[in-house]
């Protein structure tokens, strides 16, 4: 190959990486949020206390919701700089993957398999997976639940029903798209027991005591719930990780105590001192 061919090879491949890179070389999604002016958050709106409709006000409310609020008061100095998308649970995936939301706080726990999916911050909140029945139930612990002539509320995903066949294989199950729509079929006699997240469960026996009543027994390990948000930003992950690393360590501890409190009638988890 002559020198006249390599230089024009050369200046071709320049001419290509120059055209492509800025094209594909996305600015972070950090850099959009700042120049929009606000955060635009995916949750949910039928998982109380974390994401719900306030049967008065008629607003969204919950515990994510003033996570998410917590957020944009870091970011600009002002929590109402947050726009919510309330989406199912099949959509939270395709929604931070497509950019149509810059990240989730959706009652979401980290399982491996979805960290091939999207990516996460460290945990927010500490969960696990339980039981609940009603009060006036025959069903005293999980064994009793393995039983043909009962039935189990599930949401619909992969992990709930990979639970429900290890831990209660003969019973029936019924599978729903809301947390709200489970704890209704339990309620009106559709479903012997639902399966949810025992803060959730907790919330649920809270707003109707005497009625409910949680199975002893966990069907999962403890496990964490994390906001989520497309891959491959580093420089958005680490603004997002940083601020949970501060609610539950740092400046943004007494914020984040006091949403807690709000919603759960108890403290977190304190934070950690290493001065001896």
């Amino acid at each position: 190959m002559g020198k006249i061919k390599i230089i024009i090879l050369i200046l071709t491949c320049l001419t290509l990486f120059l055209n492509y890179y800025p094209a594909n070389a996305q600015e972070s999604k950090l850099d959009e949020v700042m120049k929009r002016g606000k955060i635009i958050i995916g949750v949910t709106s039928s998982a109380p206390p974390f994401g719900f409709i306030d049967e008065k006000t008629k607003e969204l409310v919950g515990f994510d919701i003033d996570i998410g609020k917590l957020l944009a008061k870091a970011l600009f100095k002002d929590e109402t700089k947050v726009e919510f998308v309330k989406q199912t649970f099949e959509a939270r995936w395709p929604n931070v993957q497509s950019g149509k939301v810059d990240c989730g706080i959706q009652v979401t726990t980290i399982y491996p398999e979805r960290l091939l999916r999207v990516a996460f911050t460290r945990r927010y909140m500490d969960s696990g997976i339980g039981m609940i029945v009603r009060e006036d139930s025959p069903i005293k612990r999980l064994k009793d639940l393995d039983d043909s002539k009962y039935t189990l509320a599930n949401l619909n995903n992969p992990q709930m029903a990979e639970r429900a066949q290890r831990f209660v294989p003969n019973a029936k199950v019924l599978t729903f798209a809301t947390f709200s729509d489970m704890f209704l079929a339990l309620q009106t006699g559709r479903a012997d027991a639902a399966q949810m997240d025992v803060p959730i469960l907790k919330w649920y026996r809270i707003q109707h005591k005497g009625k409910i009543r949680l199975l002893p027994e966990l069907v999962s390990e403890l496990s964490n719930n994390a906001i989520f948000l497309r891959q491959g930003d580093f420089k958005w992950w680490n603004v997002l990780d940083s601020l949970v690393c501060e609610m539950q360590e740092g400046v943004l501890y007494s914020d984040y105590k006091a949403l807690f409190q709000k919603w759960f009638g108890e403290d977190p988890p304190p934070q950690r001192f290493y001065l001896k």
